[in-house]
């Protein structure tokens, strides 16, 4: 017996619910396309820009620089590299950049901060005192 898309999703979704897991579908599945344009708030004062995923902001070691710097999460915007050339940025913006593991490629007339990927960071502790020199050279008030 040979089952189509649509009965194919049917028994997916049932076995997921089985497993307590709640199936959801994208309202607006458009949101995800990569072509949209992300506006920046003139709030942001710190961008976290990485090459391949948006690092999450929930992570202890980026909450704690984070705090170290004395932002709020509401301060704080990460991108990747791919989103960057999709940004709408306000006249006269400026915030400063922390770049993850990629090269500096657009200056937002702040100062950057540069460093090697999340995974290797939390593991070298040469990467980490170079970060902490780093943000220990810059005055965050933009």
């Amino acid at each position: 017996m040979c089952l189509n898309n649509k009965d194919k999703q049917k028994k997916n979704n049932s076995v997921l619910w089985k497993l307590g897991i709640v199936p959801w579908k994208l309202r607006y599945p458009i949101v995800l396309n990569n072509n949209n344009q992300i506006k920046l708030w003139v709030c942001l004062r710190l961008l976290l820009i990485s090459s391949d995923f948006p690092i999450s902001l929930n992570d202890p070691f980026i909450k704690d620089v984070i705090r170290a710097i004395q932002l709020s999460s509401r301060e704080v915007c990460a991108l990747t590299n791919s989103q960057i050339n999709h940004l709408i940025i306000p006249s006269g913006f400026s915030c400063h950049c922390w770049w993850i593991g990629t090269e500096v490629s657009k200056n937002f007339h702040g100062m950057c901060l540069n460093t090697p990927s999340l995974s290797i960071l939390k593991c070298n502790i040469k990467a980490k005192r170079d970060l902490w020199r780093q943000i220990s050279c810059i005055k965050f008030n933009i």
